[in-house]
């Protein structure tokens, strides 16, 4: 992507250009790139993706309104997470890296252990519950855009605490759900 000054010989300019560029301005600086037309292809492994997304972003959201602190850590989650996180990183890209991990390696390891669970699925949904604020359900959609099974709030928050664990802030999750205080 190029900086530009003066685009279009002017001291501005956004929006597209002759159906092939647009110029937009980030973060301050004018540039320029190609015109891309986005598609929706709705695909299985699309889906799966956005779920998956859906689910950190879920995390990401009750972590900046977390006013608990974890039993197992010293600090709120949100503190844990940045004093962890690399210099010049952002801590949310961390605790999705940690959730999702590289090909989703980590919420597919997650959700095979949550799928293990029997009678431990409601201590992990009232849990979940009980926080303040709550953990919330995320809907997930099937191919197609077709809507699927939500995950409960226990599996959310199970697949949240699976990403602390691949922080290495606690132990790998069990059966039996953190406590906050």
């Amino acid at each position: 992507m190029a900086k530009l000054t003066g685009p279009l010989f002017s001291l501005d300019a956004s929006g597209k250009y002759g159906g092939a560029i647009v110029f937009s301005k980030w973060k301050g600086r004018n540039y320029a790139r190609q015109l891309v037309t986005p598609a929706n292809p709705q695909s299985a492994d699309q889906e799966t993706a956005r779920n998956a997304v859906r689910v950190a972003g879920q995390a990401q959201k009750w972590v900046n309104a977390n006013s608990q602190i974890n039993g197992d850590l010293t600090l709120t989650d949100l503190a844990e997470i940045k004093a962890i996180t690399p210099a010049g990183y952002a801590w949310n890209g961390e605790l999705t890296k940690a959730i999702i991990g590289a090909g989703a390696v980590n919420i597919v390891a997650s959700d095979a252990l949550w799928a293990a669970f029997t009678t431990e699925k409601a201590a992990w949904d009232s849990a979940a519950d009980g926080l303040t604020a709550p953990m919330l359900a995320v809907a997930q959609f099937d191919a197609g855009g077709a809507a699927g099974t939500a995950k409960t709030s226990g599996n959310v928050f199970f697949n949240y605490v699976y990403g602390l664990y691949v922080l290495g802030l606690v132990a790998v999750p069990d059966g039996t759900p953190p406590t906050y205080t």
